[in-house]
């Protein structure tokens, strides 16, 4: 081998190290470099009626003050400054607004006891994959979100996307929010 080639493979050897501990540190810091997003799959996923999904008759598009008179004072609040969003939260959902109105809400179980709460088609924390397929048909996708399977569904004409995140087959949460916002934080 010459001089030359010597240190041609040093430099690749280098470069091939650089690039694979990035990639590592990116995984073990919970970035996956090569995760989809959700609107990856916006061309490749018919459409269907997503228009019913409520939690206490709160919806997309609800007021803030519709969400206190439904659902009372919240336990937490959480104002974020960019994007400009507010969060409120409660026993087993969250609601996000911005401008005031509701763009996503967020069923989870914060602790055994949680308040269980249903899609429009009576999904909930707990049931399976199968369930969630039975019920809201086969035009969906599939992506990992921090670590969690994740199955989706979009409202093309109203817009709304539904999103179902499960541990061991189960579903631990599900997100339903408003198509072309974006959360920045």
């Amino acid at each position: 081998m010459g001089k030359n080639e010597g240190i041609i493979l040093r430099i690749n050897l280098k470069t091939s190290t650089v690039i694979s501990t990035i990639i590592m540190f990116l995984i073990l810091i919970g970035c996956e470099p090569l995760a989809k997003e959700t609107m990856d799959f916006y061309d490749t996923t018919e459409s269907i009626d997503l228009s019913g999904e409520n939690i206490n008759s709160i919806s997309i598009n609800s007021y803030e003050n519709d969400v206190i008179k439904t659902f009372g004072k919240p336990t937490e609040v959480e104002v974020i400054e960019d994007p400009k969003s507010k969060y409120l939260s409660y026993d087993g959902v969250e609601f996000g607004f911005v401008d005031d109105k509701v763009i996503r809400l967020f069923i989870r179980r914060t602790h055994k006891n949680s308040k269980v709460y249903e899609t429009a088609k009576e999904i909930k924390i707990e049931d399976t994959k199968e369930q969630v397929i039975k019920e809201y048909g086969v035009n969906y996708y599939e992506r990992v979100e921090s670590g969690l399977d994740t199955l989706g569904y979009f409202d093309k004409d109203n817009k709304i996307n539904i999103e179902f995140g499960f541990n061991e087959n189960k579903v631990i949460a599900v997100v339903i929010k408003k198509i072309g916002w974006k959360e920045e934080n």
